[in-house]
Order: C-alpha cells, then structure tokens, then sequence
C-alpha cells in the first residue's frame, strides 16, 4: 500500500470516528436536556466541534486556515514553520478549556472524564508531533487513537446517561406557566 493511500485512509478511518463520536454527544445533548447552565450546551458544543473536526479531517480546513494566515504575511510563533498546526494546536486547546469549564457535568461520569482526558492528551501529543515534522505514522495513529477515545468517552457517558436516574440538583425546576404542567 502506497504511503499515500495509507494515510488518506487513517484520515477517512479518523473523520469517521470523530462523526460517530458527535453523534453520541448529540445523543447525550438530547438525553441530558432537563440540565441547567453551562454543561446543558456542552453537549451541543461538544456534538458541533466534533463533527468540525471530522470534516477538517477530510477536508484540511486547518491547513487552508494556515495557508491563509501565512498568506498575509505573519510569522508562526511557537517556532513552528506553519501556521496549520498552531491553528489545529488552538482546536485542541479550546476543546480542553470548553470541557475544563464543565467539569462539572464530565465529573459525573468519572469513566467519560477520564477517556476524554487520554484522548485530548493523545491529540495534544499528536499535534506535537506533527508541529515537529517527525513521526507521520505515529502522529496519524495517535489522532485515531485520540478519536477513538473521545468517542468512547462519549458513548459510556449517553450509556450512563440512558440508565441512570437524573441528578435532582441539576435538574431545572418548572414554572407554573409551563405548558401541560398543573401547579400544586
């Protein structure tokens, strides 16, 4: 198998397990609706972010970012010959911070915080790599290995979410305006 071929296969084998993965946070979202404040649209966020990273995947969306920062003139920081990868470096951050802010509602899963934690990891040491111009095999294995461990991480916590009562806590309160809702 050519190296070429190798490689679009990996992305399309990634795109695919990223897509699956925001499925399942879509299916979560839909689940966990009843919740309150800053971890309801997690969910949602989580679902629209992985599906733009699968279409990235397929597309390189990243690298035309890139292309078009560098176009304009502007030097890489981070001692990196391109912008693609601080571009992609700056998904992967953004994706922590946004699940660093609703720890709350990933902690109720210990399993799924602890997946998404490896997979964000992995996909952290994978934009290393590929920031370093070393390593393509590893750095296109561990983005699957990364993607698959995000959408486990995913699936265990829409499992959970389908078998477990809710939290009465996080649950909103209705009002008595609410349709279909007889106040008492």
């Amino acid at each position: 198998m050519p190296a070429a071929s190798f490689f679009a296969a990996i992305d399309v084998l990634v795109a695919s397990v990223l897509l699956y993965a925001g499925a399942e946070a879509l299916r979560c979202r839909a689940l966990l609706r009843g919740r309150r404040g800053p971890a309801a649209r997690y969910w949602g966020l989580a679902a629209a972010g992985l599906a733009v990273l699968a279409f990235d995947e397929l597309l390189g969306l990243h690298e035309a970012a890139g292309w078009l920062i560098a176009s304009l003139g502007a030097p890489a920081p981070w001692h990196t010959p391109r912008w693609d990868d601080v571009v992609l470096a700056g998904c992967v951050l953004a994706a922590a911070a946004i699940s660093l802010a609703c720890r709350s509602e990933l902690r109720q899963s210990g399993r799924t915080l602890a997946l998404l934690a490896a997979g964000l990891g992995l996909a952290g040491i994978a934009v290393t790599l590929d920031t370093l111009g070393r390593a393509a095999v590893i750095e296109e294995l561990l983005e699957l290995g990364a993607a698959l461990l995000i959408a486990l991480a995913m699936r265990v916590r829409r499992i959970e979410a389908r078998t477990r009562p809710p939290d009465r806590a996080a649950l909103e309160r209705p009002t008595p305006g609410d349709a279909g809702l007889v106040p008492g």
